[in-house]
């Protein structure tokens, strides 16, 4: 009896022995599985974090190659833009800046002289054919027989008048517009001291051109003038003011003015008058003459 419950705790201690081994051994392959399961994890952390670093790697990458680009660019800008002033001429300064330096850097005889330059330019360019209008003197009037003109000088009756019409000496075309026989008061303290304050006189206003190629010299303020037997000429202080050159084909103006006198005819008695072109063309280059002087009768 003995026995058999020694034997049965044997076989109670066998069997417990072998569940504990069964045990150990289950307990020894869930702890292989665990660190199988943990070998896997640890491999599949190794591979994420390779991946981290070959993602990073590539993004470092990039971002090299971005910044290379960059500084790359920045360079070509930046020698494009040093070409850029290298090769393009300064920007002018603007109209205001240009004119605000002259102003200051030009001084007064400078401006005079640059302005006589900018004048003598104009004058060049003028055409051929212009006119050159001459100061026709203080006594010169304009108007109709009959007529009373007051100006600066004084107050003027215009008795009689006429158009002597054209003529020609030589190449100079001599076109006499008008000429009158004038009485008048004069008001012009400065000019009466010298013509008087009662003046009387004949007027002669013509245009006068040369008509060829040749540069000519000719003086049409000697001309004289018949009235009744009594020789006239042109008064040099109140007559328009006259010159002899006639090198161009431009026309220009004359105003002669011959002072009558007490010795002199009244006016009634003054119905023709003879004007005695006494000057002959000269061509300056030869100094010949090229034409002769001329007369023209010319009635009130």
């Amino acid at each position: 009896m003995y026995k058999s419950f020694v034997a049965i705790g044997i076989m109670a201690t066998i069997t417990l022995a072998g569940c504990d081994l069964n045990q150990q051994e289950n307990i020894k392959k869930v702890s292989m599985a665990e660190v199988s399961q943990q070998e896997e994890l640890k491999k599949e952390e190794i591979v994420l974090d390779k991946d981290e670093v070959s993602d990073k790697a590539e993004s470092a990458g990039s971002d090299s190659e971005d910044k290379d680009q960059n500084v790359k660019e920045k360079a070509e800008n930046t020698t494009s833009a040093n070409k850029s002033e290298t090769d393009e001429p300064e920007k002018p300064e603007t109209e205001e800046e240009v004119k605000s330096e002259k102003a200051e850097e030009t001084n007064p005889a400078e401006k005079t002289e640059a302005e006589g330059s900018v004048a003598t330019e104009k004058e060049t360019e003028k055409p051929a054919d212009t006119f050159n209008h001459y100061p026709r003197g203080q006594f010169a009037v304009d108007g109709n027989p009959g007529q009373t003109v007051e100006n600066a000088t004084g107050v003027f009756t215009i008795e009689k008048a006429t158009e002597a019409g054209n003529v020609k000496v030589g190449p100079i075309n001599i076109q006499i517009n008008n000429v009158s026989l004038v009485s008048g008061e004069v008001t012009e303290e400065s000019i009466a001291g010298v013509s008087g304050e009662e003046v009387w006189f004949l007027q002669v206003d013509a245009v006068l051109q040369n008509t060829s190629d040749l540069p000519i010299r000719f003086f049409f303020a000697s001309t004289t003038m018949d009235m009744n037997g009594h020789q006239l000429t042109a008064h040099d202080m109140f007559s328009g003011r006259t010159d002899g050159d006639y090198t161009s084909t431009t026309p220009k103006n004359a105003t002669l003015v011959y002072m009558l006198n007490g010795d002199h005819p009244p006016s009634e008695q003054i119905n023709n008058v003879t004007i005695d072109i006494t000057s002959s063309p000269i061509n300056i280059e030869t100094e010949e003459s090229v034409g002769a002087g001329t007369s023209i009768d010319v009635s009130f």
